[in-house]
């Protein structure tokens, strides 16, 4: 079965929640709101999901949708209101927290990125501009120009981040809004987290010897944090902005075996 620990305190404490005979397959979370998908086997060895709302505040989880897991059903860009609900391509924009809005959105954005804001608007880039399309009205509007063509749209938090892919495609410059070169993304760094002008570089130095480095201007300075007694088992499984790391660790350096075993463990980043 699931379980999903909560803690409210930066992980002194936990609660509990059960999902009874399903498996996690993932979770999309907000401020205030928490998407999850499990699944579960029925007896003629089929699956199905299930897909849950769980309320920060009150811990309420709630189902709001169940189907085959073969169906070409999607649930995407959760923003903690409003989410892209596609069904074999057909996509809508859905309120989940009253279930009274729906807004058919066209059918181009199944061949290009996107991403979804607050206000539940579709942002795309085309070229050299950034568009803003409304799914209630039906208007889209031209909300940045830019002198140069761009392939690659990031948006996080009301900032963007644009991109160019070099001829091979083996790796990509990024640049601001002004289209200041930040960063250029390669095979070296393809797996860094990164969060606005944060990166991080979680890595094992040996089996057990782990090391985190991170940086507060895209990877031109770095601070580092090595570690012993990790077996290399350990692996950071989450991020907050650029504030917290959530890891799994094992460790071999402890004298009782059942202090050995797994834990989460939350690492906060200090200048």
């Amino acid at each position: 079965q699931a379980v999903l620990h909560i803690s409210k305190d930066r992980g002194k404490s936990y609660q509990e929640l059960l999902l009874p005979e399903q498996e996690m397959k993932w979770i999309d979370t907000s401020q205030d709101y928490s998407l999850v998908e499990a699944q579960s086997r029925l007896p003629d060895n089929s699956k199905k999901i299930s897909q849950y709302l769980l309320d920060h505040k009150s811990l309420k989880l709630v189902k709001i949708d169940e189907y085959a897991s073969d169906a070409k059903i999607n649930y995407e860009n959760f923003n903690g209101k409003y989410v892209i609900y596609s069904n074999r391509g057909d996509l809508k924009l859905i309120n989940l927290l009253n279930r009274e809005e729906e807004y058919p959105l066209p059918d181009y954005l199944n061949n290009q990125p996107f991403y979804l804001t607050a206000q539940g608007n579709i942002l795309t880039l085309q070229k050299n501009q950034i568009i803003s399309y409304d799914p209630k009205t039906q208007n889209q509007q031209i909300i940045k120009s830019f002198k140069n063509n761009y392939d690659i749209l990031l948006y996080q938090d009301d900032t963007f981040i644009l991109g160019k892919p070099n001829l091979l495609k083996t790796s990509a410059t990024f640049y601001n809004e002004e289209e200041k070169e930040l960063y250029t993304i390669d095979s070296n760094n393809a797996n860094f987290y990164r969060y606005k002008n944060f990166v991080c570089d979680y890595k094992s130095l040996s089996s057990i010897y782990p090391s985190i480095r991170y940086s507060y201007d895209y990877g031109q300075t770095w601070f580092e944090q090595k570690f012993t007694g990790f077996f290399s088992a350990s692996r950071p499984i989450g991020f907050y902005k650029d504030k917290f790391i959530i890891f799994h660790a094992s460790f071999h350096d402890k004298p009782e075996p059942e202090n050995r075993g797994g834990r989460i463990l939350i690492g906060e980043f200090e200048k």
